[in-house]
């Protein structure tokens, strides 16, 4: 069973706040978020920051409804959440350099983290436990 509409829609919000932070302390140490290398880089500005995260706090609701649908449980959501954040990371460590890299992966992590262990948090854990077998 999925958790309510409400917590769920508050663990995205949250996602897209934690965002926001991190890309403004970057940009408050001096370190202009970019994406592309050399005269194609392009800044990465509020708006794409905001789009991005509420796009994987979507994608994040959606994965986590089936897995708790689908499978009665969403026991898997922990794995299947650290996975797609150790593939969006491969994101910024391509298509940016230096400063701009790291704080995009830090922005990046900062929203896995957030939307990981929220939807953690919110989960009706149905998991079937079994007794451990007797061995003779």
């Amino acid at each position: 069973m999925a958790p309510s509409t409400s917590k769920s829609a508050t663990v995205v919000a949250g996602a897209v706040i934690v965002a926001l932070v991190v890309w403004a302390l970057a940009r408050l140490i001096g370190v202009e978020p970019t994406v592309g290398k050399g005269a194609d880089a392009s800044p990465v500005g509020a708006v794409d920051v905001v789009v991005a995260a509420l796009v994987a706090g979507l994608g994040a609701w959606g994965l986590y409804t089936l897995l708790a649908r689908r499978l009665g449980t969403a026991r898997w959501w922990p794995f299947a959440g650290s996975t797609a954040l150790a593939v969006s990371i491969t994101g910024p460590s391509y298509l940016s350099d230096g400063a701009s890299a790291v704080a995009l992966i830090c922005t990046h992590v900062a929203v896995g983290i957030v939307l990981i262990a929220g939807f953690a948090r919110l989960a009706p854990w149905s998991v079937q436990t079994r007794e451990p077998m007797n061995s003779h």
